[in-house]
């Protein structure tokens, strides 16, 4: 069942039926009911998680405000290929929205099989990037409107 849904994630999308079966042989898939912690910021040990049902908030902590979220993912998406790449602990809290099931893959199995699989790492690499590409050009624009907006103030 979560095998054709992987086929249209855009980070698995490029990847063929033996390939996607090595990523679910290293992913657990986990549920979550509304409200649940899925990761904690500061967190070490890190996954990545792709969202199969429900929707995921991702947020911080602003200190004299309380919880802040950032954005809400929905199915097709992941999180935690930040803490991936830089090896640094979780940047952010990811909690249930709503009631969740999530493909989690442990960051050292990710790399194991970027590792063992050249073909694999550069669908993965190309689809990190488009990602990441697209998360900076919102950040960019929400930035953008922030400064307008406090400028008129």
């Amino acid at each position: 069942m979560i095998q054709p849904f992987l086929k249209t994630v855009p980070l698995f999308r490029e990847l063929d039926d033996d390939e996607l079966a090595q990523v679910l042989m290293v992913g657990l898939v986990k549920r979550y009911p509304p409200a649940a912690v899925i990761l904690t910021e500061g967190s070490t040990g890190g996954q990545l998680h792709v969202i199969h049902q429900g929707q995921v908030r991702i947020s911080k902590v602003v200190p004299g405000v309380g919880e802040e979220a950032l954005t809400i993912l929905s199915p097709g998406d992941f999180f935690g290929e930040v803490e991936f790449f830089d090896g640094s602990p979780a940047s952010a809290h990811a909690i249930a929205h709503t009631e969740c099931e999530i493909l989690a893959i442990p960051h050292r199995e990710v790399e194991a099989l970027m590792q063992s699989r050249p073909g694999l790492s550069a669908k993965f690499l190309w689809a990190f990037g488009r990602t990441l590409a697209g998360r900076l050009r919102e950040t960019n624009q929400r930035m953008a409107s922030l400064l307008a907006i406090s400028r008129a103030f």
